[in-house]
């Protein structure tokens, strides 16, 4: 059929054609502008412009296999392309990143979801990255748990900063780890303005056998990320004091948890 266009016939389309493509383009109609171009190079097969363009809608379309073949094909065209290039250099950096997230989520150890009463915990974070770097973690991704002073941080699998947990329960497990407890972490719940961590406790160091992590109150709910002011305190005296979890026991009396209120005073409730 394209055999009997006139030159003139295929200069018009192929005019035609590019106008909508770029216009398709610009209005993120990705699957569109992928035909769009695929007939211009039906009708052009050297047609580096539109190779390029047929890149950009794969890698709009997270097609990063057909999009480096698009912009491979350019670069035999006119190995001088720099747009091709450079997508091609950003498109092998996506890869790497894409192998280390896959790598990581592979190698998420079991005890991450560990059941163990108190060993366990979920927890939303605060502070969160710009939505381009939540866009690149994934649920089930493992993350690191990096202690920078009194806060503790959420890093992807390829080292950016997710977002902040909540200080109270930072508090607390800075207090454990520095008493030689392990944690690692991993991405339960992800959207755009909220991600979910569950953070299990990997390694308890002996001084610490017989001192929950996560407890949990009456009825097998876990604790919020509260804790008495004596834990969040640096300057201790006494190691006793470090970790006093009578409140937190799994089935505690109510006159031995804590509101809101006190917390934020500072005032101990009568034992």
């Amino acid at each position: 059929m394209t055999q009997a266009l006139s030159a003139e016939e295929k200069a018009r389309l192929k005019k035609q054609w590019t106008e909508l493509a770029i216009q398709q383009a610009l209005t993120s109609q990705w699957q569109e502008a992928v035909v769009t171009n695929k007939n211009i190079l039906s009708l052009f097969p050297t047609e580096a412009e539109a190779y390029n363009r047929l890149g950009k809608a794969y890698r709009e379309l997270g097609m990063y296999a057909e999009a480096r073949e698009a912009y491979s094909q350019t670069l035999k065209l006119n190995p001088n392309n720099t747009i091709a290039r450079k997508n091609l250099e950003q498109l092998a950096l996506i890869q790497e990143d894409q192998a280390r997230i896959n790598a990581a989520t592979v190698a998420i150890d079991p005890v991450i979801f560990n059941e163990e009463p108190g060993k366990r915990t979920t927890t939303d974070l605060i502070n969160l990255a710009e939505p381009q770097v939540l866009a690149r973690v994934s649920t089930g991704e493992k993350v690191q748990l990096e202690r920078d002073g009194h806060a503790i941080y959420v890093r992807s699998a390829t080292g950016e900063r997710i977002g902040q947990i909540e200080p109270r329960l930072a508090n607390r497990l800075i207090t454990l780890m520095e008493h030689g407890n392990r944690y690692e972490a991993a991405i339960s719940t992800l959207d755009n303005n909220h991600v979910r961590v569950v953070i299990s406790e990997s390694y308890q160091h002996p001084s610490m056998v017989g001192t929950v992590s996560f407890p949990a109150q009456a009825g097998g709910e876990l604790v919020r990320p509260y804790t008495k002011d004596s834990m969040l305190r640096y300057d201790r005296d006494e190691e006793d004091e470090l970790l006093s979890e009578d409140e937190y026991y799994e089935g505690a009396d109510d006159s031995d948890e804590y509101s809101d209120l006190d917390f934020e005073s500072g005032s101990d409730v009568e034992e």
